[in-house]
C-alpha cells in the first residue's frame, strides 16, 4: 500500500529533514591538500569547488541525536549512496531502521517490516530549502549560509572523535529555515567532511560521522527507486 505524505508530526519531520540534510551535505567531501594555513574563506572556496566536481559516492555513517521532545540520545548507524542531480539511497542499520530512497523526482520513506510506503515529491513545499538546493545539485555554500569560524561558546559539550579538523560554522541567511546552525569539521589534508553538527529549528541536535568513503565511476539509476 503506498501513500502520499502531506503532513508530519514534529519529530517525523525533523527525522527527515536530519536525513535530507545528511544527504546534502554527503557531497561537501573532496578537496585538494594545502600546505598552508587557510582562511574561512578559502576553505568554503576549496569545499565548494569539490561539491561541484563530485558525482558519486557511497560511505558508512554514525549518527547521533538528543531529541527535546524524548529528552533522551538516539543513535543510530547506516550507509548512503549518492549520485547527482538528487539521486540517493539512505539506509538505517537497525531491526527497525528507515529507508531513504530518492531518483531525483520523488521521494520513498520505507521503515523495515511494514507493507507501507511514504512517497514524497521533491518540491519546496515539502522539502526543506537548503536540503531541497543541493539535492538539485545546485547548491552554493555561501549563497545558502553564513560561513564563520566557529562560535567558541559552541564546543561546550562538543565529543570531537576525531583531531585537527578544519572547522566551520554555518548559519542559514533565510529567515525562515528548518536549521539553526551547522558547525563542520573537515580534514586538513584531503577536505573529508569527517564529522558534522547541525542543531535544527525544535531544538535537537544532531552529531554525525562519516567513515569508508568510496567513489564509485558508475552507479546504476535502478538502486535509487523503490522496489518492494
Amino acid at each position: 500500500m503506498k501513500f502520499l505524505l502531506r503532513a508530519q508530526n514534529p519529530y517525523t519531520k525533523a527525522f527527515l529533514f536530519g536525513a535530507l540534510f545528511l544527504w546534502s551535505m554527503c557531497f561537501l567531501v573532496l578537496g585538494s591538500s594545502s600546505t598552508h594555513a587557510l582562511t574561512v574563506d578559502e576553505i568554503a572556496t576549496k569545499v565548494q569547488d569539490a561539491y561541484e566536481k563530485t558525482a558519486n559516492i557511497e560511505m558508512s555513517f554514525s549518527q547521533e541525536t538528543y531529541v527535546e521532545l524524548l529528552e533522551k540520545k538516539v543513535k543510530k548507524r547506516g550507509k548512503i549512496t549518492l549520485k547527482k542531480p538528487g539521486k540517493f539511497r539512505i539506509i538505517y542499520e537497525e531491526k527497525r531502521g528507515r529507508h531513504y530512497y530518492s531518483d531525483g523526482q520523488k521521494l520513498w520513506i520505507h521503515q523495515q517490516g511494514d507493507h507501507q510506503v511514504q512517497e514524497l515529491s521533491l518540491n519546496g513545499e515539502e522539502i526543506p530549502a537548503e536540503a531541497l538546493s543541493f539535492l538539485t545539485g545546485l547548491g552554493n555554500l555561501k549563497r545558502e549560509f553564513a560561513v564563520e569560524s566557529v562560535d567558541s561558546k559552541k564546543w561546550q559539550g562538543f565529543n570531537r572523535e576525531k583531531g585537527s579538523l578544519h572547522w566551520l560554522e554555518l548559519t542559514p541567511l533565510k529567515k525562515v529555515s528548518h536549521i539553526q546552525w551547522l558547525v563542520m569539521g573537515f580534514d586538513p589534508q584531503s577536505f573529508l567532511v569527517q564529522e558534522f553538527y547541525l542543531l535544527n529549528e525544535g531544538g535537537n541536535l544532531t552529531y554525525y560521522r562519516f567513515d569508508e568513503i568510496k567513489k564509485p565511476s558508475q552507479l546504476s539509476d535502478d538502486i535509487f527507486v523503490f522496489k518492494k
